[in-house]
């Protein structure tokens, strides 16, 4: 800890709170300022986090405004270092407002000195733009060079305090592996569940509004990151937006073939405008706000009131889709774009055609308009955009090509100033467009698919675009002048594998490239073409005689030598991305569609344990050569480390796109990670410690009998009932891991089993020692003790197993129902008992409530709780049928006849009625009414009720009767 931080830390509350709130301001506010002081403060890694955890990120960026303000005297390099820290929390925000233990890793995965990639220059010659000779003819070469990025003393103190601040085990970047701060977007904003298809940045240029495939729109801070509302009513997703000029209102259209209309302070629905007979794509309000156009898959255009919500005039003409429509300044004139390859000149004011623009060579998705209404730009699927002098409608004459885009280009905007353009593009990528000369200035980077959408705010040069991968970004596009800077690949990195030696990793990418890196220094040796494809579907067992691939939602273990599928191994319920086995070959991990990650045992196909806190597809996992641990990555955009014995989360990283891959290398705490993004991570694992505290690299040294799997080979034994070679091997681990609840947990079942109650009790409280919060170990420290006749302590466990989680019924009402299936009734009756007093009124609880006090010999009782559960469910066939047997154990014939027949009038099909009147004929001697009954109960159920007549001891009074041996028989 910093020295601010501990002084800090030994205030009073209250005085912390305000010193941490305020004192910043403070220093610059109060006469004379003390400039260096807030300097101290606000590079401090103790201050940074402290504030962070009190107030949020956004406070915490509003601290380094105060320095950066050239009002402050400060020099030039200190004021660097304040944006270079403010850029780094501000991109990092949406990562943070989660989960802010990520503040160590996203300060050095941003701040840490770095060698970048920069292109120079990726101009083409000009035949490259023919669309037949450019396939067959040379390309221009791109040109980039490398680039060191320092950081500054100041900035490299406070990472070497973020290091030393950790004291749990954490996933350190070994190189700069995030977006730079100072570089790409400003920040992301997150919350759609769906592609974002569209964004409106309002007059006052600090909000937005987004349309998503989600069916939301949602009202954003563009400069805080907030999500300030959201609006529902459409039924489809929503394609266009676009907010009024006063700023007050905003039209969506959906592909529910509506346009709504709302109110932007309120987020209420208006009205709703009906009249397109197919999905509506696109929408513009005019400059007085009082029309709209909105633009359709049924080909037209129509003009609306926007105060009346009524269709003024429809405008047909284009022959295909319409993508897009922009209206000029003088509100005389509407422009199209349209899937039919033109664009369209409409004088709104009649409706009329006024000039069709041709050029593109495919669909024209977007259009945009000067705020000067001299000139348009626009997009198409041809990969192109074209700047169009419109000054004269009548004489509009496409003025340029702006190439450079690499697949279709989805949305355009002009600037303020109308010299600067932005298109969006299924490359991925934003290109800044000089509009006097046509030049691509800026290349932006960031997002991981296709951007649907982008607006510039009004009088400035600050944009947010939109992306099917569900994110917006907010970017400063003034701020510098480079084209671009490379990521490590172009595209998604599919697979990363690590030399024996653990020099050196190679990562293969989508963009067809293989790379060479330095594991030490992360650098890029060398680049290969062409590469061989990786599968992370398949693992073969150390042995090679063994191999276990993915297909589908299931796993197949497959004996190599016979070329045999030997099990499949079933349990995920999405599909399995990735497969790994572990180096004795004892078990295998698998990846899945489903958010998780199971864990099974190779040679009996069973599954061991399930891996959750993903909350997207997990695509990667791999296992350390000690067998100890595992990584995996997400489309979450985390990486997270697994103990394999206690199958908890250990560590994380959250980077910024979704992980493919992972690899570990032989050291066993160095990382290696691919994301979809194209960037390759180095990271490693630290802050480790063994059971008993001590600090290492890693818990334990490579042994093919280590505690995992010794661990697993003791629960397999349990589980085959062969408990005390379970327990052999289960105290050998507790000798190695007295840290691991489950380990005690799981000693303590196999001596209940063994019915070493007292022994049993002793590893249940050394479980709870390490794990007070768990019910799990409560409970069976509650079974243990009724064993040894101490009913009120354990029914004090059962009642601190409650205080846990004190409204969760289903808890109790499970294991109740084991105990019942495994015929420990006493244990199930008192688990019941806890059931109906967190839920007093629960029908089904009451009669499994009876059915177990009946099984243990309380007939009187049972008929009790069935009294009540019929108060609760009159009339139920079940709980009748339960409570005639009851009776009848009592002798109470007649009451439970009646009940039988009570059944039967409500449910003629009751088989389970029906067999128990078989048997209680029986005792009555009854033979041909016994017959009946039990005819009619196989009749109903076949299977169940004549296989149980062939066990049941019930019937052996008439065992011997030919019919009933010819019920049996069928």
């Amino acid at each position: 800890m910093s020295d601010l931080s501990v002084w800090l830390a030994q205030e009073s509350q209250s005085e912390r709170e305000y010193l941490l709130k305020h004192q910043p301001r403070d220093f610059v506010e109060i006469s004379p300022p003390e400039f260096d002081r807030y300097y101290a403060w606000v590079t401090d890694f103790g201050f940074i986090e402290m504030k962070l955890e009190l107030s949020g990120v956004q406070p915490l960026i509003e601290d380094y405004d105060l320095g950066i303000n050239f009002d402050v005297l400060l020099s030039e390099e200190q004021r660097e270092t304040l944006k270079l820290i403010q850029g780094a929390i501000r991109k990092s925000a949406h990562v943070l407002d989660k989960d802010k233990t990520q503040l160590v890793e996203h300060l050095l995965g941003r701040l840490l000195p770095d060698e970048v990639t920069i292109i120079v220059d990726n101009s083409k010659y000009f035949w490259e733009y023919l669309p037949l000779i450019g396939r067959f003819t040379p390309r221009k070469p791109v040109k980039k060079k490398r680039k060191k990025v320092s950081s500054p003393d100041d900035i490299q103190a406070i990472l070497t305090q973020a290091k030393q601040s950790k004291d749990n085990p954490w996933l350190r970047p070994l190189e700069a592996n995030l977006e730079r701060a100072n570089e790409g977007s400003l920040r992301t904003l997150v919350g759609h569940t769906g592609g974002v298809t569209a964004v409106a940045i309002a007059p006052d240029g600090k909000t937005a509004i987004s349309a998503s495939g989600d069916r939301t729109l949602k009202i954003w801070n563009t400069e805080t990151g907030t999500e300030l509302r959201t609006l529902t009513g459409h039924t489809e997703g929503v394609r266009a937006v676009a907010i009024a000029p006063d700023g007050k209102t905003v039209i969506s259209a959906s592909y529910d073939n509506t346009l709504k209309i709302w109110d932007m302070e309120t987020g209420i629905e208006l009205r709703t405008l009906t009249g397109h007979t197919d999905r509506v794509l696109a929408v513009a309000i005019a400059p007085d706000g009082k029309t709209a156009i909105s633009g359709s898959s049924d080909n037209t255009l129509k003009i609306w009131d926007t105060e009346t919500g009524t269709e003024v005039r429809t405008l047909t003409g284009h022959t295909d889709l319409v993508s897009a429509v922009a209206i000029a300044p003088d509100r005389k004139t509407a422009i199209s774009a349209s899937y039919d390859n033109t664009l369209k000149i409409w004088d709104t004011e009649t409706g009329t055609e006024v000039r069709t623009l041709t050029g593109h060579s495919n669909s024209v998705r977007a259009v945009a308009i000067a705020p000067s209404g001299k000139t348009a730009i626009s997009a198409s699927n041809d990969g192109t955009l074209k700047l169009w002098d419109i000054w004269d409608i009548d004489s509009a004459t496409e003025l340029f090509t702006l190439t450079g885009h690499s697949s279709p280009v989805s949305a355009v905007a002009i600037a303020s100033n109308s010299l600067i353009a932005v298109s969006a593009s299924s490359d991925h990528t934003l290109r800044v467009w000089d509009l006097l000369n046509g030049k691509n200035v800026i290349t932006l980077f960031g997002h991981t698919s296709p951007v649907s959408a982008v607006a510039i705010a009004p009088g400035s040069l600050r944009a947010v675009s939109a992306s099917w991968d569900r994110t917006l970004k907010v970017w400063d596009i003034d701020r510098d002048n480079k084209l671009g800077i490379l990521t490590h690949h172009l595209l998604s990195v599919t697979t990363v594998t690590i030399s024996l030696d653990g020099n050196q990793a190679v990562s293969t990418s989508e963009d067809t490239t293989q790379k060479v890196w330095d594991m030490n220094s992360g650098i890029c040796l060398r680049t290969l073409t062409n590469p061989t494809k990786s599968l992370r579907e398949v693992a073969i067992a150390p042995s090679k005689k063994i191999a276990v691939s993915a297909l589908g939602d299931t796993l197949k273990v497959l004996d190599m030598d016979n070329e045999t599928i030997l099990r499949t191994l079933t349990g995920h319920s999405g599909r399995t991305n990735a497969v790994a086995i572990a180096p004795d070959g004892f078990i295998v991990i698998s990846a899945s569609q489903d958010k998780t990650l199971k864990v099974w045992h190779i040679d009996s196909g069973n599954e061991l344990i399930t891996l959750t806190n993903h909350t997207q597809s997990v695509n990667a996992v791999a296992i350390a050569p000690n067998g100890l641990i595992a990584v995996s990555g997400s489309d979450d955009q985390t990486l997270k480390v697994w103990d394999l014995l206690t199958g908890k989360q250990i560590a994380s990283f959250s980077g910024e796109h979704g992980f493919n891959c992972c690899a570990i290398s032989p050291d066993g705490v160095t990382i290696v990670a691919g994301d979809v993004w194209g960037r390759v991570h180095f990271l490693r694992l630290e802050g480790m410690k063994q059971g008993h505290g001590r600090e290492t690299t890693m818990p334990f040294r490579y042994k093919l009998n280590n505690p995992v799997t010794l661990f697993y080979e003791g629960f397999m034994l349990a589980k085959q009932g062969e408990y005390e070679a379970a327990l052999s091997k289960l105290t050998e681990v507790a000798e190695v891991r007295p840290d691991a609840t489950v380990v005690w947990f799981t000693i303590g079942k196999v001596l209940y089993n063994l019915e070493r109650y007292e022994e049993a009790i002793t590893c249940f409280d050394k479980a709870i020692e390490i794990e007070g919060e768990n019910r799990e170990l409560w409970f069976y420290r509650g079974l243990a003790l009724m064993k040894c006749d101490s009913q009120d302590t354990a029914r004090a466990s059962w009642e601190r197993a409650i205080s846990i989680q004190p409204d969760d019924c289903d808890f109790w009402i499970e294991k109740a129902e084991a105990l019942c299936e495994s015929e420990y009734y006493e244990p199930a009756i008192c688990c019941f008992d806890l059931a109906l007093q967190i839920k007093p009124n629960n029908a089904a609880t009451w009669d499994w409530h009876g059915f177990a006090l009946g099984r243990s010999g309380r007939a009187e009782e049972a008929i009790s709780s069935y009294n009540r559960a019929l108060e609760l469910q009159p009339d139920d066939p079940d709980i009748l049928d339960h409570r005639a047997y009851a009776l009848l154990t009592l002798g109470r014939y007649e009451e439970a006849m009646a009940d039988w027949d009570k059944v039967l009038e409500i449910d003629p099909h009751h088989a389970n009625t029906y067999n128990n009147k078989a048997w209680y004929f029986v005792l009555q001697n009854q033979v041909e009414l016994a017959l009946e009954n039990l005819r009619r109960a196989i009749e109903l159920e076949p299977e169940k009720y004549r296989e149980l007549a062939k066990t049941d001891a019930d019937f052996d009074g008439i065992r011997g009767d030919v019919r009933f041996q010819e019920l049996l028989l069928g």
